[in-house]
């Protein structure tokens, strides 16, 4: 029988363990497709049981009122949805609070290639090639992404939706967290950059030179070459030469 808004709202913990596995005091009611209601001394708790590589499991859906029934629903079929695709709900999570975690600490952000990886391959069981197969995209670019040398692009993205119904949205947004987060960090690189060479001093004239304008200048322009140079080997950068000719 399903669950009822009115019936979760109103029910309490009465002290038993009945369909429960006696690990802790409380009592499920469950409302189909492996989701249940656990209501235990300490609070009311969404839960759904699930088998995964011939495994039971249990993923927690969150907290009741926080949670309502209906939002519980909707994670359970978006959890069904992920074990069609092959992908463990449980592991799926993991994957989005080290991101929430990697956030907050500052972390670079977990790479999509390495969620397929970690996460998508095993629980298909399947090698690269096989995926790239199953995705119908060439190997060698899906094996970049594997490896994290490659981002995740809109092609991949949507071919990844078609096949473990996980949406393209979710796999661009996380590559678009990693872009975020290295050029965030180069630009830091740069910012350090100037303070270590006092890029303050570009704009401070030394002493004042009477009629000596001129010298001033030769010691602005040659600080900023410097600075210019010095940036340009940091990010790699060569510039390209260009002849002028003898005419």
């Amino acid at each position: 029988m399903k669950l009822t808004d009115d019936f979760v709202k109103d029910v309490v913990f009465d002290g038993s363990k009945d369909g429960f596995d006696g690990s802790k005091n409380g009592r499920k009611y469950t409302d189909g497709k492996g989701m249940y209601l656990l209501v235990s001394a300490a609070g009311k708790y969404w839960r759904m049981d699930y088998r995964f590589a011939g495994k039971q499991k249990t993923l927690a859906l969150g907290v009741y009122p926080a949670v309502s029934l209906e939002a519980a629903r909707r994670k359970v079929n978006s959890a069904r949805e992920l074990l069609n695709g092959g992908v463990d709900p449980c592991e799926s999570n993991k994957s989005a609070k080290q991101l929430q975690q990697q956030a907050v600490q500052g972390l670079r952000p977990r790479h999509p290639g390495s969620v397929l990886r970690d996460v998508v391959l095993p629980g298909l069981s399947v090698s690269a090639e096989s995926f790239a197969e199953l995705l119908n995209l060439p190997f060698d670019g899906i094996f970049q992404i594997l490896n994290e040398r490659a981002p995740m692009t809109c092609e991949v993205a949507l071919q990844l939706e078609r096949l473990i119904s996980v949406k393209a949205e979710h796999w661009l947004t996380m590559q678009q967290a990693v872009d975020l987060w290295d050029a965030r960090t180069k630009f830091r690189r740069f910012q350090d950059l100037g303070k270590s060479l006092r890029l303050s001093d570009l704009v401070t004239v030394p002493e004042p030179i009477h009629n000596e304008f001129e010298a001033s200048s030769n010691v602005l322009v040659a600080k900023a070459v410097s600075l210019s140079k010095a940036a340009m080997e940091l990010s790699g950068f060569v510039p390209t030469k260009v002849n002028h000719g003898t005419d």
